[in-house]
């Protein structure tokens, strides 16, 4: 019988983990941002809404109510908290 190859190639993958010696080069794909600020809570809701609430449909509505509030917000001169 024969042996199933693997379709993807090694170098799929995390590289910086393969690499000895961490570089800014290595770390250029990576994006980041402090815990509990704006950025953070929206990646958050918006994971969770892809993946644990009924997928493109539900992150749209998330996006949709973001995008409104921060009108508001923007419209009325409120500060954005987080």
């Amino acid at each position: 019988m024969a042996e199933k190859r693997n379709e993807y190639s090694e170098s799929i993958g995390c590289q910086i983990i393969k690499q000895d010696d961490v570089t800014q080069e290595g770390l250029s794909g990576l994006k980041s941002c402090p815990p509990d600020g704006l950025v953070w809570r929206l990646a958050i809701c918006s994971s969770h809404a892809l993946y644990s609430m009924g997928g493109a449909k539900s992150f749209a509505h998330v996006w949709f109510e973001f995008v409104q509030e921060l009108r508001y917000r923007w419209e009325n001169s409120l500060r954005i908290p987080g």
